[in-house]
């Protein structure tokens, strides 16, 4: 056994014991076994996924140095936002296009008011029918039943 003491504060000295190791190696041994005993893995399933996992979730792995896929989060986190700031801006630009189209629409309404119109409207088909009935019956069917009350009068059937 070392008669000295394993730590001597005057000098701020670290003497190794019969191991070869000093206490203060020791301590950083354990450390690490408990960082590497705490070190887990995210489950495969949520990384093949593209959707699987939330956005809050991989930065959270991402920024834990206990999760052993910090890279792959990482990236996966990246790329998604790569892709989001892309869809955005194509969304950008298709919301600007419906934007222009409105309002070339509405200055040409505005340029000219009157504007024939090619749908019809509900009001107007009713109407329509209603007309086209009454003419169908005074043109079409009156004439036939004028027809078949003479044709039984002066037809013989009645005398």
């Amino acid at each position: 056994m070392n008669p000295l003491p394993r730590f001597v504060p005057i000098l701020g000295i670290d003497i190794p014991d019969d191991t070869g190791y000093t206490e203060n190696d020791k301590e950083h041994q354990r450390m690490e076994e408990l960082k590497e005993a705490n070190r887990y893995h995210v489950k495969a399933e949520l990384l093949q996924l593209t959707g699987a996992a939330s956005d809050q979730e991989l930065e959270k792995w991402a920024n834990d140095p206990n999760c052993y896929e910090t890279e792959t989060c990482a990236k996966e986190l990246a790329e998604r936002l790569a892709r989001r700031r892309a869809t955005e801006g194509d969304r950008q630009e298709a919301s600007a296009a419906v934007q222009q189209r409105l309002s070339e629409r509405r200055q040409a309404i505005q340029d000219n008011p009157f504007d024939p119109r090619t749908e019809v409207s509900a009001d107007a088909i009713h109407i329509a029918s209603r007309i086209v009935k009454h003419l169908w019956i005074i043109f079409v069917l009156l004439p036939f039943a004028i027809a078949f009350v003479i044709g039984l009068f002066f037809g013989g059937i009645v005398k």
